[in-house]
């Protein structure tokens, strides 16, 4: 009964998490377009939220390891549910940037605190434990941009950010009931002569260097530039077609939650195929679905590749949650979502600013398309030089 109240609040912890992404993929976007910045500068804002994660994360995950992964989530939802009701109060492109920063840290924080428990839960290297967790998170997705969608049609901007506000709020309040004591039984000191941010990064790359851990950061970067596009440009390229903000959450929401449903396959589909070789394909039919987009202007031809991509997409997630979780011990588990948090932040970073400068220089259609291109490219890479290794390594079928 307590495993099951622990395992409850620790996909509570994911729900809220994960679904603040989906809230500010629908507000932020909206928002940039009325203060009237163009698509460079519109970038640079939705990149912003990304650039505390990269320089921070490692550090972050490796405090979650030694101190208290709760106290770090009830901190960053705080900060949360203080930054996003100040959005429409200070209207200025300066403001937001900054604002962009601190709650985008702060959702990374609280994703990154859910995605350690439940990494520590017993049968955490059970492929399916994964997929529930995935789904439950996901469906946050679903809740919290209908949510501010509405609210944001009915009311105006003002009263979306305050539901976020208000998601941040219940956020902090799930973090009372997450499993205690949750630091790891290593030692809290650091190493003696040496800062704990420069211990952090130096065991970091010693983790990056085993073939599985190395593998699966490289799949999940290209698996983030792929979100990163639809939680920037994608909003705006519907908007541009007319969408109201409540038809925008759709189309987000639909595919979030098909990729939670997707994820309910994990288990099967890694023990009948080679789970490497999955998660390749799974990123390059996500990359494919979401750049294709500009294709269709039809709502419903824009639903159906929303859930296309969803149905791939969610796959590849509980996957790389798997692999990482059986691929490093129980006392580092905060350290490996760092790493994952900070290559994913960095391709938060740089895909909203590359995009927006070509779709300055050249149009939306040609900034989806180019990076598909790259993407592919990526990922071609990553088959000819890691995944051999990680083959001969772990034997056909691990990670």
């Amino acid at each position: 009964m307590a495993m099951s109240k622990q395992r409850a609040a620790v996909f509570a912890s994911g729900f809220f998490g994960l679904g603040l992404v989906s809230m500010m993929t629908v507000a932020v976007p909206l928002w940039a377009i009325e203060l009237g910045i163009g698509p460079l500068t519109i970038g640079l804002v939705l990149g912003a939220r990304a650039a505390p994660s990269v320089l921070f994360s490692i550090p972050g995950g490796a405090l979650m390891d030694r101190l208290s992964t709760n106290r770090i989530m009830a901190a960053a939802a705080t900060a949360s549910a203080v930054g996003f009701p100040l959005y429409p109060v200070l209207p200025r492109v300066e403001a937001l940037i900054l604002l962009q920063m601190l709650t985008g840290f702060a959702q990374g924080l609280l994703w990154m605190g859910a995605q350690a428990h439940v990494s520590r839960l017993r049968g955490s290297a059970d492929a399916g434990l994964m997929g529930r967790f995935t789904l439950v998170s996901t469906s946050g997705n679903l809740v919290g941009p209908l949510l501010c969608g509405a609210a944001s049609d009915i009311w105006g901007l003002q009263a979306g950010f305050l539901v976020i506000g208000l998601w941040s709020a219940a956020a902090l309040a799930t973090t009372a009931a997450l499993p205690r004591p949750d630091a790891a039984p290593g030692p809290a000191t650091p190493t003696p002569g040496r800062r704990p941010a420069a211990g952090a990064y130096a065991a970091a790359l010693r983790m990056l260097a085993a073939p599985a851990v190395g593998f699966v950061i490289a799949c999940s970067f290209l698996m983030t530039c792929t979100h990163a596009l639809r939680h920037s440009f994608y909003p705006v390229y519907l908007e541009s077609l007319g969408l109201t903000g409540t038809l925008i959450a759709l189309l987000v929401a639909a595919g979030s939650v098909v990729s939670g449903l997707a994820g309910l396959t994990t288990g099967i589909a890694a023990r009948r195929f080679d789970p490497n070789l999955l998660l390749l394909a799974a990123v390059a039919l996500t990359t494919l679905c979401i750049s294709q987009v500009v294709l269709f202007e039809a709502f419903w031809s824009l639903f159906g590749m929303a859930v296309l991509w969803g149905a791939v997409a969610g796959i590849a997630f509980p996957l790389m949650l798997y692999a990482l979780a059986r691929a490093v011990d129980s006392d580092r588990q905060g350290m490996s979502v760092g790493i994952r948090t900070t290559v994913n932040r960095a391709a938060g970073l740089v895909v909203p600013v590359a995009v927006g400068a070509v779709v300055d220089l050249a149009g939306i259609e040609a900034g989806f398309y180019i990076f598909a291109v790259c993407i592919l490219g990526g990922l071609g890479t990553i088959a000819w030089r890691l995944l051999p290794g990680t083959r001969a390594r772990n034997g056909p079928g691990r990670e």
